[in-house]
C-alpha cells in the first residue's frame, strides 16, 4: 500500500461521548483534535488528545477512550493492502507502529486550522480529503522537533491551556504564565509558529466551537454562546456576522439540513 493512495485513506469528522470498550481494528488510525479533548489508552499506554497532542493507533493495537465534554476530532483511517511491495510495507508499518502519541507541531496545526474552517467541505470532498491527508502523512514522516527548540513546546502548552479554558475569560497573562513564558514572548512565538496572535487564535476557536454546537446539538443559542466564551447571544451573533458572514440561526439550519 502506498500511504498516499486515495483508495487507502478515509477521513471523517467525529464526536465521542462516554467510554468506549477496549477494542482493535485491522487498519491504522490517526486521531487529531478539532475541539475538546479525549483520554485514550493504546496498548496499555495512556495519554490525552487535545490541542497539543494527537495519536497514531497502529492496526491491531488494543485501545479504549473516554470523552465526557463536547468534542470534535478528525479521524484518518489508513487501510492496509497486503499485496503491496514488502519494502513499502515495512516503511508504512514502521511509521504507524512506532509513532504513538505525537505533538501537534506548527505544520500540523496549520492543517488543523484549515480543517477547522472547512470541516464539512473537507470530509465531503474526496479530492480535498485526499490532498489534506497526504499533507498530514508527510508531516508525520518528518522527524520530531529537537528539544533544543523549546518555542514549539511553549506554543503547544499555550494551545492546550486555551482549549481547556475556552469558555472562560482568557488573558494573555494567564496563558503565558501556564506556558512558562512572558506575554511578549508568547506574541512572538504565536507569530512565528502560527502566523497569528493569541487573541485571533482564541476568537477562531470560539467561533469553530460555537458552529459545531449549533450544528450538532439542540442547546439554546444563549447556552452555546456561554460555552464558547461569549458574554451573551448578541456577542456571538455579532462575532459570527463579522468573521463568517452568517447568523447563529443560519448555521443551525445548515446543520439540520445535513
Amino acid at each position: 500500500m502506498n500511504a498516499t493512495d486515495p483508495q487507502s485513506l478515509s477521513l471523517a469528522l467525529r464526536s465521542y461521548s462516554g467510554e468506549v470498550e477496549l477494542h482493535q481494528h485491522d487498519f491504522h488510525q490517526i486521531v487529531l483534535p478539532q475541539s475538546g479533548s479525549m483520554e485514550i489508552e493504546v496498548d496499555g499506554r495512556g495519554g490525552k488528545i487535545d490541542a497539543s497532542q494527537g495519536v497514531v493507533i497502529a492496526a491491531g493495537s488494543r485501545h479504549t477512550f473516554l470523552a465526557n465534554n463536547h468534542n470534535s476530532f478528525l479521524v484518518l483511517d489508513v487501510l492496509i493492502d497486503h499485496s503491496e511491495a514488502p519494502k513499502s510495507t515495512a516503511v508504512t508499518l514502521g511509521l504507524f507502529q512506532d509513532k504513538g502519541f505525537f505533538a501537534v507541531r506548527p505544520d500540523i496545526r496549520h492543517l488543523l486550522d484549515y480543517a477547522n474552517c472547512n470541516g464539512p467541505q473537507l470530509v465531503g470532498s474526496p479530492a480535498m480529503a485526499e490532498s489534506w491527508s497526504r499533507l498530514l502523512l508527510c508531516s508525520l514522516l518528518q522527524p520530531e522537533v529537537a528539544r533544543s527548540d523549546p518555542g514549539q513546546f511553549v506554543v503547544a502548552r499555550a494551545l492546550a491551556y486555551i482549549e481547556q479554558h475556552l469558555s472562560t475569560a482568557l488573558s494573555v497573562h494567564d496563558i503565558a504564565r501556564y506556558a512558562g513564558t512572558s506575554e511578549r514572548r508568547l506574541y512572538v512565538l504565536f507569530g512565528q509558529h502560527l502566523n497569528t496572535t493569541p487573541f485571533s487564535h482564541i476568537a477562531n476557536l470560539r467561533l469553530n466551537l460555537a458552529i459545531d454546537l449549533l450544528r450538532q446539538t439542540s442547546l439554546s443559542i444563549t447556552d452555546i454562546a456561554h460555552r464558547a466564551g461569549y458574554a451573551d447571544q448578541s456577542a456571538l451573533t455579532h462575532a459570527l456576522k463579522k468573521a463568517r458572514h452568517v447568523t447563529p440561526a443560519v448555521v443551525r439550519k445548515q446543520g439540520q439540513a445535513h
